[in-house]
């Protein structure tokens, strides 16, 4: 099996490829959207490459280390998922894995740990793994999956690599995307009028209004990725983007991000639309003050 195998654009396979020859696979990696298959086959895929002690291609499917991948016995690939589907991925199963990194590895030089459906962690989850995502032992890798980074602390985004399968891609339509970066727009820049102007669209569109808070999620997390060091690839909305990193505190994109993902919460329990609609307004406004 090789990458061409997997839905991937050609500069996110070509990047893989010229890793894996390499040997210089960033040591956090996040598979983002497509079918869950074909994320959980990608990771296993990367899994082997970099227990692989083969010549030549990775992995080559004979050394001994690629032979123990395809029984799923290798001492040194862990894989983590939630309990069951729907339930939150355990703090204390995080906490174990930062510890567990810092053992050597069983039967090589590298150890991976591969942690499926990592939209599921909640805050606390995320911010266990936070330090040795930020600072992995020599030879320690992370492969996350997950539906969508939007889902993501923009803290852990900004210390992965951000590997997206075909179909990972948000399809926000033309009009929310103009919504939503005329609103981070305005938000950058404290414009309350702005906020209360763009929003007036969404009072009678609820599903239009998750859409919505969806695209600033992304945006938001973009720009604190941007504001960490990293790059936002997403051009469609990258000068929104520009416009957040330029005008606020690295604090400020955080609580914008935090405030949205708690609206998209509500949305999701059928809040009132009215009250949606407020609170956005006053949670953009508020999240830049001071």
């Amino acid at each position: 099996m090789s990458l061409q195998e997997y839905p991937l654009s050609g500069g996110d396979r070509r990047f893989l490829e010229a890793r894996i020859e390499s040997r210089t696979l960033p040591q956090t990696l996040l598979l983002e959207g497509g079918a869950e298959e074909r994320r959980h086959a990608l990771a296993l895929y990367l899994a082997a490459a970099i227990v692989c002690t083969g010549n030549g291609a990775r992995p080559c499917g004979i050394c001994r280390a690629c032979v123990k991948c395809k029984a799923h016995s290798h001492p040194d690939i862990q894989l983590y998922a939630p309990e069951k589907k729907g339930s939150t991925f355990k703090v204390e199963v995080c906490r174990a894995i930062r510890q567990d990194a810092f053992l050597q590895p069983n039967d090589g030089v590298c150890k991976v740990y591969i942690l499926e459906d990592s939209q599921a962690m909640n805050d606390s989850s995320e911010n266990a793994l936070l330090k040795i995502l930020e600072e992995p032992p020599a030879g320690v890798y992370f492969i996350l999956t997950c539906d969508s980074r939007s889902a993501m602390l923009p803290t852990v985004l900004s210390r992965a690599t951000v590997v997206p399968l075909l179909g990972a891609v948000s399809a926000f339509s033309e009009q929310t995307l103009e919504t939503a970066c005329a609103l981070a727009v305005a938000a950058a820049g404290g414009n309350e009028l702005a906020i209360l102007r763009e929003s007036a669209s969404l009072e009678k569109a609820r599903e239009e209004i998750r859409q919505v808070l969806l695209c600033l999620s992304e945006i938001f997390a973009a720009a604190l990725k941007q504001k960490s060091g990293g790059t936002a690839e997403e051009a469609e909305y990258a000068e929104a983007v520009g416009q957040l990193v330029h005008t606020l505190t690295k604090p400020k994109i955080y609580a914008l991000w935090k405030n949205v993902q708690a609206l998209t919460a509500s949305a999701e329990h059928n809040a009132n639309l009215n009250l949606l609609l407020t609170g956005l307004c006053y949670r953009l406004r508020q999240a830049t003050e001071n």
